[in-house]
């Protein structure tokens, strides 16, 4: 945890030319660790996967949009398997509070919706009713981080509630 302070002052106090500006046009590919979508009793299964793309609008501030998916099981005693899934789709805002050639550091927001669906292992649903898909209205909030490796291709990393509790994974540079 120190080691992760230290990054983050040492960023805090680096002030070079910036990497995000207006016109920037970033692509996210991304997985997750951990999320709100599978709860306590439930077996992870396909881990929270995403994209997501954010264009400049200045050199502060970032729109785009996220397409993430995750699933989960459950063993119901009797009634066999329950198989859950998540397709979240969203707008994105971010604001790019400390830019550097090396550090990008930002916090946003999601807004979107989740189309959730269950099926059962067998045929006849859960007492012979198979349910509907449902879904509904999703947010989230979150800090994070890139650092270049080169001037296409940058590492990330996110903390908060969106898709997943923690994400990681490479972000291009499509300027």
């Amino acid at each position: 945890m120190k080691k992760l302070f230290s990054i983050i002052a040492v960023m805090i106090c680096i002030q070079v030319s910036a990497q995000f500006e207006a016109g920037s046009q970033r692509l996210h590919l991304g997985v997750g660790i951990g999320s709100g979508y599978v709860g306590s009793g439930l077996k992870m299964g396909v881990p929270p996967v995403h994209a997501s793309y954010e264009y400049g609008i200045s050199d502060k501030i970032g729109v785009g949009g996220l397409i993430g998916y995750t699933s989960a099981s459950a063993d119901l005693a009797f009634f066999g398997e329950a198989k859950y899934s998540y397709l979240i789709i969203g707008a994105r805002g971010n604001y790019h509070f400390l830019n550097t050639s090396e550090y990008d550091v930002y916090a946003g927001a999601m807004l979107g919706f989740n189309r959730a669906t269950v099926k059962f292992e067998n045929d006849g649903g859960l007492f012979g009713i198979e349910p509907e898909a449902g879904g509904g209205l999703v947010f989230g909030g979150f800090v994070g981080g890139r650092y270049n490796i080169t001037e296409k291709f940058t590492a990330f990393a996110e903390l908060g509630y969106s898709i997943a509790w923690v994400s990681v994974g490479v972000c291009l540079n499509l300027n």
